[in-house]
């Protein structure tokens, strides 16, 4: 990633359809790794007890990853 981009990384954690829609399938899989890697990173930090800097960042994470599968999975139908 390009160093303007790793700044913002935890800002993008919540994807829109809209946003979705203009990825590549090459790039939404790419985007669903680095959500599933935030994703664990946020359980264990949940797990060890510490308090999350963004409450509501842990369901973002979730949906935007429920939005990108399902995405993928209508692509790939078509």
């Amino acid at each position: 990633m390009s160093q303007g981009l790793q700044g913002r990384r935890t800002d993008m954690s919540h994807l829109s359809m809209h946003d979705i829609d203009q990825m590549s399938m090459e790039q939404m899989l790419r985007r669903l790794e680095e959500l599933r890697e935030e994703l664990l990173q946020l359980r264990a930090q949940q797990a060890l007890g510490g308090s999350s800097s963004n409450p509501g960042e842990f369901k973002q994470t979730r949906r935007s990853i429920a939005r990108l599968l399902t995405s993928i999975n209508s692509q790939r139908k078509e």
